[in-house]
């Protein structure tokens, strides 16, 4: 069956080169790194897509298009759709994911509007 998304992706993933991203995989151990941005009609996501103890993973957050938004603090998630859409166009499709909410003491955030999508087989 078909995922039918709420609502339509308008703009395409494009890989970026992140070298401060690129230090942080380097430093928690991840391998074969790539950073890809998508722009949204209020600011952009970012995925960064590493493997991690021989497993896929996939991170997606969303930032401001603006300063005046940033101080302001207009913050928000990545949306359903936008998680789902990073999975399908960036992750192998024959693999499956999941979303994992550790324990608050194990909890580890780079970055506040952030969602992990591990490889769960």
């Amino acid at each position: 069956m078909q995922r039918a998304p709420i609502t339509r992706q308008r703009s395409e993933w494009r890989e970026v080169a992140d070298p401060s991203t690129l230090a942080i995989a380097d430093v928690v151990g991840s391998t074969d790194v790539h950073v890809y941005l998508r722009l949204v009609g209020d600011g952009h996501l970012r995925a960064i897509r590493s493997t991690d103890a021989g497993k896929l993973h996939l991170s997606v957050s969303w930032a401001p298009q603006s300063e005046r938004q940033a101080r302001r603090r207009a913050w928000r998630y990545p949306t359903w759709d936008e998680l789902a859409d990073a999975r399908d166009v960036l992750l192998p499709a024959e693999l499956e994911f999941a979303m994992i909410l550790p324990r608050s003491s194990e909890y580890v955030a780079l970055h506040d509007t952030t969602f992990h999508l591990h490889q769960s087989a």
